[in-house]
């Protein structure tokens, strides 16, 4: 796939993956001790205020308790799987820029399909294993989302697109304007939607059975990418 070929696809294409990110996240914190895959930043907050619990316990009456409780091993798995599943992108990627492609491969959103398959499989496995695996996959869809380059969609955090909408305001008006507002609201609504269902999903299916369809998603993804990749 070649950037300026089927912009109306990528730009789906990016929808789509942020609508994963959300339903993964909100199945992550609903059922695994309201933790984050995707939404990395969270981890490291609840992190943080943990380390600060134990250093500064203050009075009991006022202390606070974070959502994972004393329990560091969940936001501290996701963290290390998200860094893992960046880290395993380096290698195809590398291949792709070496061999001239100006996209990232379509082998990424494979791998990424693959990691919540294996959830998946592992479902009756230790929570930490599943966030692992499943933050491991985010971490891939952050590397191929950054690949394609565009302005405030990352996929995996909202934190940017809010900025990038906001700002996009103040950018003369015109059809370009327009169109990148249209994309950043689509991909705003697909984390929430996403969210919604993958909480609902969490509530009521089981783990192997959420992560399945995110699997399936994915894969879907990548297959689009590679039958536009042998258009070119």
């Amino acid at each position: 796939m070649r950037r300026g070929r089927g912009v109306h696809g990528t730009a789906g294409l990016m929808v789509l993956l942020t609508a994963i990110a959300g339903w993964v996240d909100a199945v992550a914190y609903v059922r695994s001790g309201e933790v984050f895959v995707a939404n990395q930043t969270g981890n490291a907050v609840f992190l943080a205020v943990q380390v600060a619990e134990r250093a500064f316990p203050g009075p009991s009456h006022i202390r606070v308790h974070v959502a994972a409780g004393t329990d560091t091993y969940g936001p501290l798995a996701s963290l290390i799987g998200f860094c893992l599943g960046v880290a395993a992108s380096v290698i195809p990627l590398r291949r792709a820029r070496l061999a001239g492609d100006t996209e990232p491969p379509w082998l990424l959103l494979i791998l990424e399909a693959l990691m919540l398959g294996t959830v998946v499989l592992l479902a009756g496995t230790p929570r930490e294993i599943r966030l692992g695996l499943a933050a491991a996959a985010m971490g891939v869809q952050s590397v191929y989302a950054a690949g394609v380059a565009m302005r405030g969609v990352t996929t995996t955090t909202l934190t940017g697109t809010l900025v990038a909408l906001i700002s996009t305001f103040a950018d003369d008006p015109g059809r370009k304007a327009r169109r990148a507002i249209m994309l950043l609201t689509a991909v705003w609504v697909a984390y929430t939607l996403g969210a919604w269902g993958g909480a609902a999903a969490g509530l009521t299916w089981s783990i192997g059975t959420v992560h399945g369809f995110a699997a399936l998603a994915a894969a879907a993804a990548a297959v689009a990418v590679w039958r536009e990749a042998r258009r070119v």
